[in-house]
């Protein structure tokens, strides 16, 4: 039965059928959009793709045309030089010109591109490991190494004219002539006006004689009889050369038939054939011309000795053939160059080693190691240093290069508290004695009680020997010898204790730890760690020492005394040296205090800033200190600025480094030029010296406040409702001005701190309206409003606003809400400044479908529940 094709399948035939159409047209319309070579004046070689250019070679192939005959007729339909030049250039990334080369001749630098871009791999291809590994086997996969003949040279004189090869004869003189005579298929060039000059197979010399002769019937000056001198000069070249086939066969990466210049070489044709293949021989590669082996070529020969002996000249017709290798032989460890290598019959293993580079520095010599194949499985050969020369190797022998022992035969060890240190040569009679005199002798620190000699036993184990140095070097005891691979280790003093060292902390300029001396003061610590600083105080300095003995229950023992400001110890203490891990304290002066500031702005008298000048100076002092207020500014409007306690406020010391900074830029870049003295220039360095001392301490609550953020901010993650709560340095404090500087002192005047800013607005005439209201604005102050008339100005209540829970924020920060009780309402009092924000009701979500449901089963469940007991 006939089965019906799905409607599937009908569309899957049909989609198929749309894309080969597509891809046809697309074929041919490209094709199509490449211009005639008739037609070619108005070309644009950057408007056309690569599709189109290659169209136009395809066409000057089915013409017979060359590259350059193709040019030609550009020109000769007066296309731009330009465009010319750009057609060339285009050809020219296209690699076209190998298929060109077929048709005839071309220039001598374009055959030489030809025979570059007739490698399989231009741009050289990534080997793999086993093709990297045959020797030679990367020289002919480089594009930068292709073997091109050289063509802007002089012609060689053995070199043969032939068909498609182009002689130039310039003529000068008592004419002006260039004439370019293209050698036919029968090996003949007809100059105009002249009959045909057979030059097939002679060299230059030649045919410019045959030439010449021929040119002279009608230029009567190119030769003129007994010898003279003629008055028309001539010279003849070699123009346009011939492309040859040649063919490449056997064991190589590309075989085929290749179009070369007539000057190609066996290299240049390999290096086309990307050449011999991992199974090709390097060594043995047979160039046949005319049915006859006329040369056999071996690659490493160039490659070991930068010879090429048998790199003939191809002729047409040569056939170059790489047979299969006979004998490959691997070669691995300490040669200087690993890999494969092919050898030749009689080859020894010192014509290996040769082709390897020979042997590394720290290769073994003596023996190498032969795996070589049996006739049954592999064996191992031991070749002796003596048997390099005599030794053949074998089709498959893989060649293993030891390394010598990483040990030293005549070596001791010393190390420890002597001026030197390291190995030394074991010298016959080498004793501990004499190697401590070969080392220069010991350190001051050497511990002379005892010395170690650590000697290594034939199992490899070692065993230590203990010496006596100080009865060593009286003489008391007898001298070691040593032996090989020896250790002797002479402690220092200081290995054998704990590295002392001192701690200082508190008001000085580089409080930290320094090491211990012998007799250390406490003036010699405090020199050191730079001195006092200002807020130092010269009563209460302690030093905490480690209790080493009893009672038990003391931690450490507090030593308290007094200095001067010549760093003078005071009463007993005078006579007490420091001993070992004292930590000393140098405290703060109580009444010490670094000049804060606070600062006022706006309409005040005097703005700026103010340094406060007692602990309790309050709102008022300062104000009254800046003039108190001029007559425009408005006293209810004003408020503080203060720091809070997540404010990263500076020290003290902090703000002596921060002026201490602005002096030394003044001083390094002085605005006039006269802070030159000597003075001014140890002052530069005291200033330099303080450059690294900041303390990175900023004050006392800071550690307080960093903690309190912390568990805000902690708090928020675990709350919602926090989680809306900025963490501000500076907040707003609401103040009312006019009661403090109606009583000062009183409850309302704040104590000012350092970093406040008492800021004070002028007289405001604007009234703002926000929230919920018709119409949000700022409207003008009418004494005579109150809260409502003012929202009545911006269009009324919303629906949506709740008034009871409105409010009023006055210029200086305050708020006050409007207050409900029963039935009555208190609008709060309007200033001139103030905001006036209506709140909005909480919006009311509609209950779900879900939420009916389950009210309707509790009213039913309680509706049978009450059914059943009053029964």
């Amino acid at each position: 039965m006939k089965r019906t094709p799905s409607f599937k399948t009908l569309s899957r035939s049909i989609l198929q059928m749309l894309l080969l159409c597509v891809a046809l047209s697309l074929a041919v319309g490209e094709q199509a959009n490449a211009q005639s070579l008739s037609d070619m004046k108005n070309i644009k070689v950057d408007e056309l793709s690569d599709g189109q250019i290659r169209g136009y070679i395809q066409q000057a192939e089915a013409r017979g045309l060359t590259e350059s005959q193709l040019l030609a007729l550009a020109k000769q339909q007066n296309v731009p030089a330009a465009e010319i030049a750009k057609l060339q250039r285009r050809i020219a990334a296209l690699g076209s010109g190998g298929n060109t080369a077929k048709s005839g001749a071309a220039t001598q630098q374009g055959q030489a591109d030809r025979a570059v871009t007739s490698v399989p791999n231009e741009g050289g291809k990534s080997l793999s490991a086993y093709e990297k590994s045959i020797f030679g086997y990367a020289l002919f996969q480089k594009s930068e190494m292709n073997f091109a003949p050289n063509l802007n040279v002089a012609t060689p004189e053995d070199y043969q004219l032939g068909p498609g090869d182009e002689l130039v004869v310039d003529l000068w003189g008592a004419t002006q002539q260039l004439l370019r005579l293209q050698v036919s298929t029968e090996g003949t060039v007809r100059p105009e006006n002249l009959s045909p000059v057979y030059v097939n197979g002679l060299s230059i010399a030649a045919a410019t004689t045959k030439i010449i002769d021929r040119l002279s019937q009608i230029n009567q000056g190119l030769k003129l009889k007994n010898g003279e001198q003629g008055k028309i000069f001539y010279q003849v070249s070699l123009g346009n050369i011939r492309t040859i086939s040649i063919d490449v066969v056997g064991e190589v990466n590309a075989p085929a038939r290749y179009e070369l210049p007539a000057l190609a070489t066996v290299y240049t044709a390999l290096h086309a054939a990307g050449g011999p293949n991992t199974e090709g021989t390097f060594r043995n590669i047979k160039l046949v011309r005319n049915n006859a082996l006329i040369r056999t070529i071996d690659v490493y020969d160039y490659l070991t000795q930068g010879m090429k002996p048998n790199d003939l000249r191809l002729k047409q017709g040569d056939v170059i053939i790489v047979s299969p290798f006979t004998h490959r032989v691997e070669v691995k460890g300490e040669a200087k160059r690993e890999g494969l290598f092919e050898m030749k019959a009689d080859e020894l293993f010192t014509d290996l080693l040769q082709y390897a580079g020979g042997f590394t520095s720290e290769a073994y010599k003596a023996r190498v190691t032969i795996n070589r194949n049996n006739a049954t499985q592999r064996e191992i050969q031991d070749l002796l240093q003596a048997d390099f020369a005599a030794f053949k190797l074998q089709d498959g022998d893989e060649v293993t290069i030891g390394k010598i022992l990483n040990r030293f035969d005549n070596r001791v060890l010393l190390e420890g508290a002597t001026l030197r240190t390291g190995a030394f040569q074991l010298t016959p009679n080498l004793s501990l004695k004499s190697l401590i005199e070969k080392a220069g002798g010991l350190r001051g620190d050497a511990y002379l009680q005892r010395a170690t000699i650590y000697r290594t036993n034939p199992d490899l184990s070692q065993t230590p020997i203990p010496v006596d140095l100080q009865a060593l070097l009286k003489n008391e005891i007898d001298d070691i010898p040593l032996q090989r691979e020896d250790v002797v280790s002479i402690p220092s003093l200081y290995d054998l204790e704990e590295e002392y060292y001192i701690e200082i902390n508190g008001e000085v300029s580089a409080q930290g730890v320094y090491p211990y001396f012998q007799n250390m003061t406490v003036e010699d610590l405090i020199t050191l760690a730079g001195g006092l600083k200002d807020a130092a105080a010269l009563t209460g300095v302690e030093i905490a020492r480690r209790n080493r003995g009893e009672p038990t229950n003391v931690a450490a023992e507090i030593i308290t005394f007094a200095i001067d400001e010549d760093l003078q110890v005071q009463g007993e203490a005078r006579d007490r040296t420091l001993q070992p891990f004292d930590q000393v304290f140098i405290r703060r002066s109580p009444n010490y205090q670094v000049q804060a500031q606070v600062s006022v702005e706006g309409e005040a008298v005097s703005t700026g800033t103010f340094a406060i000048s007692r602990k309790d100076e309050r709102i008022s002092d300062i104000i009254q200190r800046a003039g108190g207020l001029n007559p425009y500014a408005d006293a209810a409007g004003a408020f503080l600025i203060r720091k809070t306690e997540f404010s990263q406020a500076r020290s003290p010391a902090q703000i002596s480094q921060a002026r201490l900074e602005r002096l030394k830029a003044k001083i390094l870049n002085p605005a006039d030029g006269s802070l030159n003295s000597e003075a001014q220039a140890r002052l530069k360095e005291r200033l330099q010296a303080l450059e690294n001392t900041l303390d990175n301490n900023t004050g006392d609550d800071a550690q307080g406040g960093q903690l309190k953020k912390e568990l805000l901010e902690e708090a928020a993650k675990r709350d919602s409702l926090l989680a809306d709560i900025e963490i501000r340095e500076e907040e707003p404090v609401a103040i009312d001005l006019e009661e403090i500087l109606q009583a000062p002192g009183s409850k309302y005047d704040l104590i000012v701190q350092a970093g406040d800013v008492i800021s004070i607005p002028g007289r405001m005439q604007t009234v703002r309206i926000a929230g919920e209201v018709s119409s949000p604005l700022n409207v003008r102050y009418d004494k005579a409003y109150g809260f409502k008339q003012y929202v009545q100005q911006a269009g009324g209540f919303r629906k949506s606003s709740k008034k009871v829970r409105s409010y009023v924020q006055y210029p200086n920060g305050e708020r006050k809400g409007v207050r409900h009780f029963l039935f009555f309402t208190r609008y709060p009092r309007v200033r001139p400044g103030s905001t006036l924000f209506v709140a909005k009701k909480a919006e009311k979500q509609p209950m779900s479908a879900a939420q009916w449901l389950g009210i309707a089963s509790t009213m039913a469940t309680l509706a049978l529940t009450i059914n059943q007991l009053t029964r």
